[in-house]
This record gives C-alpha cells, sequence and structure tokens, in this order.
C-alpha cells in the first residue's frame, strides 16, 4: 500500500488535509521483553537504560552451573547408551553366526543322511534287509514241499506223519514271513521317525535361535532410540553451555533492566525489555465523524508538541468499536530514523481525507 505524504499543497489529487488536528501519545512499534526458560546467574549486564543496541548485540553474559551439570550427566548417560547399544550389537551378531552355524548344520545333516540312507539300500544285508525275502522264499519252499509230499502220502508212499510235519512247516513259514514283514515295517517307521525327529530337533533349535534374535533385534532399536535421544539432549545441553550471552533480537533500544550483576533469575523471569522507536506509533482519538473519511494506509501528519517539524506517517489500525467517551482509536505509524522521540511524548495529528 503506497504511502500518501502530506504536505502543505503536495496532496494527491482529491484529498486535502483536515483542519482540526488530534492528540496523541506517542509509543514505541513493539515492546519485547526477554526471558529465558531456566534459572541462570547474571554474570554482567553490559547495556543501561536508553541505550541503542544493534542485532545479536551482546545484553547480558551469564552462568549457569544446571546447565554445566546436565551436561556432565547427559554425557554419562551417552556413554552408557553406546555402550548397551554395542553390547546389543555383539549379541545380535553372535545370534546370527550362531543361526547361520546351524542352518548350515542342518542342511550338512538333511544331505548326509539321504546319502547314507542311499548307500544302506544298496548294501546287501540278509538280516535286515532282506528278512521279508528271505521269510517268502521259506514259505515257497514249505509250500511246495508239503504239496509234494500231500501227493505222495495220497499214493501212499510216504508217512501220515510226514505229511503233518509238513504242513507244521507251512504254518511256520506263514508265521516267520508276517513276522518279517512287521519288523520290516517297524525297522522303516522307526528309522523315518528318527530323521524326522533330528529334523524337528534342528527346526526347533534354529526357530529359537531366530526368536531370541527378534528380541534383542527390538531391544537393539529401542537402545538405539535412546542414544539418539541421549546424543540431541547432550548437544543441546553443549550449545547452551557454550553460549551464555543474551543477545539483541534486532536494532532497538534498552527500555528496562530487571537485573544486576550476581542476581540469580528464576525460569521466565524478565530480563531485559526492548523498545523499537524506528517507526514510533502515535495514539490518536478522533470523533466518529472523522474515522468516516479515513482509512486504513492513509497518510498522515504528525508534530511532536514543542517542535516546529512535521513527521510523514500512515494510519496503521483503525478501531471499529468507539471507546468510553466516544471516540475511535487510531494508531498511526512514523518514521524515527533519528531517535530522538521518546515514549510519552505528546503529539498532534492531521490527516487527509476525501473532499
Amino acid at each position: 500500500m503506497a504511502h500518501q505524504q502530506i504536505a502543505g499543497d503536495d496532496l494527491p489529487a482529491g484529498r486535502t488535509p483536515l483542519s482540526d488536528t488530534y492528540p496523541g501519545l506517542i509509543r514505541p512499534r513493539d515492546v519485547s521483553t526477554i526471558a529465558l526458560p531456566t534459572a541462570v546467574v547474571v554474570r554482567k549486564v553490559l547495556v543501561a537504560v536508553g541505550d541503542h543496541v544493534r542485532p545479536d548485540q551482546i545484553l547480558l553474559s551469564l552462568d549457569d552451573d544446571e546447565a554445566r551439570k546436565l551436561v556432565g550427566q547427559l554425557t554419562f548417560d551417552v556413554q552408557r547408551a553406546k555402550e548397551q547399544t554395542a553390547q546389543i550389537e555383539q549379541s545380535v551378531a553372535l545370534l546370527d553366526r550362531s543361526i547361520n552355524a546351524l542352518t548350515l548344520g542342518v542342511a550338512q545333516a538333511n544331505a548326509e543322511l539321504a546319502i547314507a540312507q542311499r548307500n544302506a539300500e544298496r548294501i546287501p544285508n540278509r538280516q535286515l534287509k532282506d528278512s521279508p525275502e528271505r521269510a517268502q522264499v521259506a514259505y515257497d519252499q514249505a509250500v511246495a514241499r508239503e504239496r509234494r509230499i500231500a501227493d505222495l502220502a495220497e499214493n501212499g508212499v510216504v508217512a501220515r506223519q510226514e505229511l503233518e510235519d509238513a504242513r507244521f512247516a507251512v504254518r511256520a513259514a506263514a508265521d516267520d514271513l508276517e513276522v518279517a514283514r512287521k519288523s520290516a515295517q517297524a525297522a522303516d517307521k522307526v528309522a523315518t521317525l528318527q530323521a524326522l525327529q533330528a529334523r524337528t530337533q534342528a527346526d526347533l533349535a534354529v526357530a529359537e535361535q531366530r526368536r531370541q534374535r527378534a528380541e534383542r533385534t527390538g531391544d537393539l532399536a529401542q537402545a538405539r532410540l535412546r542414544q539418539a535421544q541421549a546424543d540431541a539432549a547432550l548437544a543441546a545441553a553443549t550449545a547452551r553451555l557454550n553460549d551464555l550471552t543474551v543477545r539483541a533480537p534486532g536494532d532497538s533500544l534498552v527500555a528496562e533492566v530487571g537485573v544486576r550483576a550476581g542476581d540469580r533469575v528464576l525460569a521466565g523471569a524478565p530480563l531485559i525489555k526492548l523498545a523499537t522507536v524506528d517507526p514510533m506509533v502515535v495514539d490518536v482519538d478522533v470523533p466518529p465523524s472523522i474515522v468516516n473519511t479515513v482509512h486504513r494506509g492513509d497518510a498522515a501528519v504528525i508534530r511532536v508538541l514543542g517542535s516546529t517539524d512535521e513527521h510523514r506517517g500512515r494510519i496503521l489500525t483503525i478501531a471499529p468499536l468507539p471507546g468510553a467517551a466516544g471516540a475511535h482509536t487510531l494508531e498511526v505509524e512514523f518514521g524515527n530514523p533519528s531517535r530522538t522521540l521518546l515514549a510519552g511524548q505528546t503529539a498532534r495529528v492531521r490527516f487527509a481525507a476525501g473532499r
């Protein structure tokens, strides 16, 4: 919004200065209070009331025993967090090696078992592998002999007792065959169950190792988080300890110094008040008839009582509601580059308004 300058006959077309002027009080544009979130001790006060300070200029020098103690404690916490993280990392690495060794061992055992089974099948073990076959052969021989003796007995060549013996031998061979078959099936089942048991135990060992690793991995994530938090807290405390000063946030005047050297200040207590005096603001009360003719951004001329100098400014705000006396308060902003004007001085203001 362009500034409208009022200087005698140097007014924009269609605008004229009002014949009346209105009194007001000059005040700083902004007043800021500096406080700290922690308790400190003031070592030196480097400014006084009325001093002009530049941005980042040191105002106070402090001593912070709490920050010094905090840095020591946080340094210990960081070291402890690092040691815990390192221990858990070593535990996870050991579990990884154990899992790899178990996995390789299971794979190797399975391979060796398969090879052993194939080799065992190739060996002619007559006591175990061939037992059902031998029993079958013996049974077939007993049946054939019984048939021959039965034929001979019918012709009266052999005695009846020999036929009975042959029949008994058939029954015995049948029993041996049945026992051999059941024994072979039981042996195969036992071997299968033993192999399954070995594999299951190996799988359970690997699963247990992986479960422990998952738990330790969760612990490791928590330890790393704690370490990161401790590092951040230590960095903040170290930065606080390394810069024990209060600096000016901007170009301003010292309006109030609330502490002295040696004071112990509580957290949040005001230390210094700074006032921005360029620009300044004059608060002016005007009647409703004037409010209806001016707008925010309109030009204004300010003259401090006791001076012939005029300062050009603009309307900053217009109160929408009247005060107790029925007047509306206007904030008029104007420059004070020399910083000679002080808050509390009386000024008179006139405006440019439409015809």
